[in-house]
């Protein structure tokens, strides 16, 4: 008489476990990459905005006559108040290749909190007419120097 099997060996299900363990593993570790990603994704962003609006900031005082000056590293408050990140900013002001203009270099950094390199850079540079020359009176100066030979001219 042949006798039938009802059920799995322990053979069978020690092999579906491991299998199952395995699968585990790496939908863990795809999971946890993932999760990275969108952490330095965010974190990038934020820095962009951040450097952005630092970078506008600077423009506006140069536009007001205030001459921008270098700024090392400086702790800013970043926008989503959610982020537990620091984010740091720096300006750095330097002559640019041609006379008479400045180049701005704004960069702002994602600290990692265990130390290390940053989580995410960005930065952006700009140049500028340098607000010390003095162009813009330069400028009126000499269109009311026109107005006046005009005037005479005219007389």
């Amino acid at each position: 008489m042949i006798r039938s099997r009802r059920g799995f060996s322990l053979l069978e299900i020690l092999l579906a476990l491991a299998i199952l363990g395995g699968a585990m593993a790496v939908l863990s570790q795809i999971a946890e990459t993932g999760t990275s990603a969108a952490r330095e994704a965010r974190d990038l962003s934020i820095a962009r905005l951040m450097c952005q609006s630092k970078l506008s900031e600077t423009l506006l005082d140069a536009a007001s006559g205030i001459t921008p000056q270098t700024v090392m590293t400086v702790p800013m408050e970043p926008f989503d108040s959610g982020s537990l990140t620091t984010f740091n900013y720096s300006l750095e002001v330097q002559p640019a290749a041609l006379d008479g203009l400045l180049a701005l270099r704004v960069t702002v950094v994602a600290e990692n909190p265990n130390g290390g390199p940053g989580l995410a850079q960005y930065s952006l540079t700009r140049w500028l007419v340098d607000p010390a020359l003095g162009l813009e009176a330069a400028e009126a100066e000499e269109e009311a120097m026109k107005e006046l030979a005009a005037e005479e001219a005219a007389s």
